[in-house]
């Protein structure tokens, strides 16, 4: 895992030594484990569309959750309410087109895109389609655009149980390799995929730093609005998730968004443990990872491990949440449940 090595290269740089196992060990694995049963549902599609659609439905595409049982249904759902006009079925809408996505799968794979909905019934009707959990999800069809070419963003986040909910300032963005085209039928998906790996194979994308984009402080805010809102949803439903314990942990999560052309910002999904390069010589080394990850040992790996209480400084973090914030949904659960049993 990206995370588990660079937090261990920069310890051993720093002249810490590696413990044959975590007794005694002043970091550790537990460190880097907040609760992976709920952590799930940031990192699952079907289960973040489901936390989404619960508390802030306008904040991703239209998303519909689909497995092999209910596919029908789903349809047949898709068609009513984006396919009637004037009570009457219209096999095409105009920029009315499709994703859809494996729910625990990464890197592009498996991925398909729909013209209409009549595709999606042919590719639900074939026996050597993947099955398993799936969403659909409405395709942005007017995406902004870098010299002519799609793109979307990255920026990690850490989520912690003791000290709160926490936005890197800077990222990276994906460009797709070929200009954007609607109308060419989707028989290039690397026009409209802007994974790094598609299907285990390089897409040969362009990659940025988020510094490099013009009015990026305006978008940043959209963003961190989005995470809170989530992380809002999120704790509403699992109240207990960063309730403060004896052993303070983190996880890193990685955050893709994707800019329309009016300037208002999606969620497309979220990464837990997000990939990260390890090989070295990335071209965003020097702007982007080198800083990023001295900042996971200043800010959140070294005072766990030497125990510091001071105040830390989180320069290149925004706040999106308070430790208060994150544990006031547990305390106000508990504070109810305890009045009922009195």
């Amino acid at each position: 895992m990206a995370t588990k090595f660079h937090i261990a290269k920069r310890l051993i740089d720093l002249g810490w030594q590696e413990l044959p196992h975590e007794n005694g060990a002043l970091f550790k694995d537990a460190n880097l484990e907040l609760n992976d049963e709920i952590s799930k549902h940031l990192e699952y599609k079907h289960l973040l569309a489901q936390i989404v659609q619960q508390n802030c439905k306008d904040i991703m595409p239209l998303t519909y959750y689909v497995n092999d049982q209910n596919y029908n249904e789903v349809l047949a759902k898709i068609i009513f309410e984006n396919y009637m006009v004037n009570n009457r079925y219209e096999k095409n809408i105009e920029n009315l087109k499709w994703i859809l996505k494996p729910s625990m799968l990464n890197n592009g794979d498996n991925i398909c895109l729909f013209n209409n909905v009549e595709e999606l019934k042919k590719h639900f009707a074939k026996t050597d389609r993947l099955g398993g959990d799936h969403v659909i999800q409405q395709y942005i069809p007017n995406p902004d655009l870098v010299d002519g070419r799609k793109y979307t963003f990255r920026v990690s986040g850490v989520i912690t149980n003791y000290a709160g909910v926490y936005l890197y300032k800077q990222g990276y963005i994906n460009i797709s390799a070929f200009p954007f085209n609607l109308s060419d039928g989707f028989h290039n998906r690397k026009v409209h995929i802007t994974n790094y790996v598609l299907d285990g194979e390089f897409a040969n994308i362009e990659q940025r730093s988020t510094q490099l984009i013009e009015n990026f402080d305006k978008i940043y805010g959209q963003m961190c609005d989005i995470v809170k809102r989530v992380l809002t949803g999120l704790l509403k439903t699992f109240p207990a998730y960063l309730k403060p314990q004896a052993l303070k942990k983190f996880e890193i999560f990685g955050f893709d968004f994707m800019l329309d052309n009016t300037g208002k910002l999606w969620l497309i999904e979220i990464n837990q443990a997000p990939d990260a390069p390890t090989f070295e010589e990335n071209k965003l080394d020097d702007i982007l990872w080198k800083p990023f990850w001295q900042d996971i040992i200043d800010e959140f790996v070294i005072p766990i491990a030497l125990g510091d209480k001071a105040p830390r400084n989180y320069a290149h973090y925004q706040r999106i949440l308070s430790a208060n914030e994150c544990y006031s949904w547990f305390r106000e659960i508990f504070y109810n449940l305890k009045n009922r049993i009195k």
